[in-house]
């Protein structure tokens, strides 16, 4: 195994930020439960992107890495890991010998390190940041990693092309790239057709449905101001339009597949603890099927995309 580097080149006051709004996962889930917490959306998720709904886009991804080359890996890098999910499952799979995952908030990572403690698993924890990574430094030199994962993470990096550019540095030569981020509008600024679509359908729900764990009833939604997204997470979609648009510079695309979350990744936050009962899967049914409407029919794009990429020779 490769020495890791020491803490370098963090933001003191962003790692703090970032403390506040993801070190304590309890305060994630304090109002309600988020979209991909239903069984239903994430298999209809999974058959958006891998064609089959018993499948994930991460065992997608791996499948077919597989075919391409041996498994397990020798090395991988996991962007922004938050609490672990992402490399406790490709270590509990064998997907990679030696599996190395940075966040920029030290309290997540102490929630991430005892995660992997506790399934006994192996999984080494740096503090770094994606605008910064530690290129060059013992355990980040060039061409160390075959490949780099990140879910729901390269949304909150201000610097993409530096972020891609090292990146491509740090893997093997036709390295592979996999994402799976929200894609949509800048600081959630989403334009005015489309929260009008979040609230007529939010609005045909019965009340109970839209109730948050506190009792107040979900409704009249509206965008956020870019100041009260700043307030929460400086990082929070900081360039989320031009995930996808910049990675050609530096990658080759070979699969990108949009999954939603233009409707119901906000409409579903905090209340998706009310479509978990087998009452309320009509109801769950009949929003993802309104949802893909309006996408098949153009009037909505994807907010939400999984892309599977190569290093550029």
């Amino acid at each position: 195994m490769s020495p890791i580097p020491s803490p370098t080149a963090i933001d003191q006051d962003l790692a703090a930020h970032l403390d506040s709004a993801w070190g304590d996962p309890a305060t994630w889930l304090a109002h309600g439960l988020q979209w991909m917490h239903l069984d239903a959306v994430r298999e209809h998720m999974h058959e958006q992107v891998t064609g089959d709904a018993a499948v994930s886009p991460l065992e997608w991804f791996f499948q077919t890495v597989g075919a391409a080359q041996p498994l397990p890996l020798r090395r991988v890098l996991v962007l922004g890991c938050g609490q672990g999910t992402v490399e406790r499952q490709l270590a509990r799979a064998g997907w990679a010998a030696d599996i190395v995952a940075i966040d920029l908030s030290a309290k997540v990572l102490e929630v991430a390190r005892a995660n992997a403690a506790a399934d006994g698993l192996a999984i080494r924890y740096l503090q770094a940041d994606m605008n910064h990574l530690p290129l060059g430094q013992p355990g980040f030199e060039p061409a160390s990693f075959d490949a780099v994962l990140g879910v729901s993470s390269v949304h909150h990096c201000a610097d993409l092309e530096h972020l891609y550019a090292s990146l491509h540095r740090l893997l093997v030569p036709a390295g592979w790239l996999f994402l799976d981020e929200y894609v949509g509008p800048d600081r959630f600024q989403f334009p005015d057709h489309q929260v009008r679509f979040m609230n007529q359908l939010l609005d045909i729900l019965p009340e109970h449905m839209r109730a948050l764990y506190d009792g107040r009833v979900k409704g009249n939604l509206r965008c956020p101001t870019m100041e009260e997204v700043v307030a929460i997470d400086p990082s929070e979609a900081v360039r989320s339009s031009q995930v996808l648009p910049l990675l050609g510079r530096h990658f080759e695309v070979l699969q990108r597949r949009p999954y939603g979350g233009a409707i119901l990744r906000v409409l579903l936050a905090d209340i998706a603890q009310n479509f978990q009962a087998a009452a309320a899967r009509p109801w769950l049914h009949a929003l993802l099927g309104a949802e893909e409407d309006l996408f098949r029919t153009g009037r909505l794009q994807s907010d939400m995309a999984c892309v599977m990429a190569r290093a550029r020779g």
